[in-house]
């Protein structure tokens, strides 16, 4: 596999297609049997499934074969390095029709991020993580500057995290991890909590708040499964 500009170009230009193909045209437009409810009351389409073998079959050429996924949620072969895909980041918006939904990917080796991507398919807008930088469609992003807390807490939040967030702005979630990240690396919000999250969804944000160089309560920014039934906040240093 080679990561480069050509690579993230080329990913770019791809998930832009599969977008225009199967996304954007059924954006709270899917009939009843198009979606499915898991035993975890998320929701899975049609079109979650189809993009996501998309992606598997793309990575998969790029040389890419060790892969989980949220809706195959593959079995790792091998623990040290692998892909994690998630086809469509609030499923939930859109089959509601909310412009909030993302493509995630993240490529983990040695529990380093390599590369993490967030695609928001409405904007055309790709983001990635690479070598200690942030990218917005392939120009370096100049990173905001965060002078007051703005995010979203719930009641039980609110008493958990009140060490690290006390005052702030509220800002209702998006129900999206990824489009939150979004929000984080245009200076929308400045905080977000995760917790019962996957790794599909978990690791990609971890990448670009890393990168921002973000507290977080946890101990390390280590990318360990051991993490994901923790209750997480990363939040900007003010």
């Amino acid at each position: 596999m080679i990561i480069d500009k050509n690579f993230f170009k080329q990913t770019h230009s791809f998930f832009k297609d599969i977008s225009k193909e199967y996304l954007l045209p059924n954006l709270g437009k899917l009939k009843n049997d198009e979606i499915v409810e898991k035993l975890d009351k998320s929701l899975v389409t049609k079109f979650d499934l189809i993009i996501e073998n998309e992606l598997i079959q793309f990575f998969n050429e790029k040389g890419f074969f060790n892969i989980i996924s949220e809706e195959n949620n593959s079995d790792l072969f091998e623990y040290d390095e692998y892909l994690t895909i998630d086809p469509i980041d609030g499923t939930r918006n859109f089959v509601n029709g909310i412009n909030k939904v993302v493509i995630m990917v993240s490529f983990i080796k040695n529990r380093k991020s390599i590369f993490s991507i967030i695609y928001n398919p409405i904007q055309n807008d790709f983001y990635y993580s690479f070598n200690d930088e942030i990218f917005k469609n392939h120009d370096q992003l100049v990173l905001k500057n965060y002078y007051q807390h703005t995010g979203f807490l719930g009641l039980n939040a609110k008493e958990y995290f009140k060490n690290e967030i006390s005052k702030y702005i509220e800002k209702k979630r998006s129900r999206s991890i990824g489009y939150d990240v979004i929000e984080i690396l245009e200076g929308d919000r400045t905080f977000m909590t995760i917790y019962g999250s996957k790794i599909w969804d978990l690791f990609p944000a971890m990448s670009f708040l890393n990168n921002l160089n973000f507290n977080t309560n946890l101990d390390n920014f280590n990318f360990d499964f051991d993490i994901l039934d923790k209750k997480i906040i990363f939040y900007a240093k003010i």
